[in-house]
């Protein structure tokens, strides 16, 4: 006699229900780890660009503080400071 193999249909459908979770959550964690990868290249640009923009203020001032005083043949004063920084903010906005 030939016995005939019963599908447990509950078990089946436990099983597959387990495994469409498991999917769920690994394409979900994948997803918000490319999401959180990108949204930190945007801060990174965003920051790389702000520094640029900072050093290159700096830079100027610094450059037209220290030949004011170098013309003048004296020492770099507050004064010359604030003049540079608002050099370099008229040079940088054109």
């Amino acid at each position: 006699m030939e016995e005939e193999k019963k599908i447990k249909w509950g078990t089946f459908a436990l099983v597959v229900a387990v495994l469409v979770l498991a999917a769920g959550v690994f394409f979900a964690g994948f997803k918000i780890s490319t999401t959180v990868n990108a949204g930190i290249e945007d801060l990174k640009r965003e920051l790389k660009e702000e520094l640029r923009k900072d050093l290159r203020k700096e830079a100027i001032s610094l450059l037209y503080t220290y030949r004011s005083s170098a013309l003048e043949n004296r020492q770099i004063t507050a004064e010359d400071l604030e003049k540079g920084y608002r050099f370099a903010d008229k040079f940088i906005s054109r």
